[in-house]
């Protein structure tokens, strides 16, 4: 974990790809592309479902740490249509009845309204504002009101070397003065390069830890 402090409130940088306000008693998480390992297998690619199933296993493990009140998924929660890995989630969801959950629709989200009614999930088509806070999927599509922006979508990632040529790929939590980039939840991603700038504070994310990091060209 690392603590950080934005607008006053306390953030805190989870390994497992999510950041937890305690003020709100939120867990925040984006990009966890529920269903994706089933759409592939739809289309005749045997990708294991253990991989959609090890993702949520880490989100249990969160909600078991910091017991929120409230789950927030700045968008792409769910993949595409709905297939067989949703049922999954269907009774997931039983599990964590009492569980607030709050997604704000990214550019992955087809399914019907009702399939968000039926599992209670509150669906917000822009953008949604808590206090001081601001999240959405894509930065570009907040509203300039002075909040502090929470946003995924890119799958962000730095490259470390090493002396001896030693490249690796992490993913990142991306801040700045006015926004934080999140890193994609789910383990079936891809990773965005970014090119940090001087006024950019990063955050790589290792298997034991989040790991501050002063420049993309960082040494490991």
């Amino acid at each position: 974990m690392y603590r950080i402090i934005k607008k006053g409130k306390t953030i805190i940088l989870d390994k497992d790809r999510a950041l937890y306000i305690p003020a709100y008693h939120m867990l925040v998480i984006s990009d966890i592309h529920l269903g994706k390992s089933g759409h592939f297998r739809k289309e005749g690619l045997q990708i294991p479902k253990q991989v959609s199933d090890t993702d949520m296993l880490r989100l249990d493990k969160l909600l078991e740490v910091y017991n929120p009140k409230t789950l927030l998924v700045t968008g792409d929660m769910f993949h595409h249509d709905h297939n067989l890995d949703l049922e999954t989630f269907r009774e997931w969801r039983k599990k964590y009845a009492s569980l607030e959950i709050i997604l704000v629709k990214g550019n992955h989200e087809r399914l019907s309204v009702l399939f968000y009614e039926e599992l209670t999930i509150k669906l917000f088509s822009d953008y949604y504002e808590l206090g001081e806070f601001c999240f959405v999927h894509n930065r570009k599509d907040a509203p300039d009101r002075g909040k502090f922006i929470f946003s995924g979508h890119i799958h962000p990632g730095i490259l470390l070397k090493g002396k001896a040529r030693q490249r690796i790929k992490l993913p990142c939590f991306v801040f700045d003065d006015t926004a934080a980039l999140l890193p994609a939840f789910s383990l079936f991603t891809g990773l965005s390069l970014i090119e940090v700038t001087k006024e950019q504070e990063v955050f790589a994310i290792t298997a034991q830890r989040v790991l501050p990091m002063g420049t993309r060209r960082a040494e490991i």
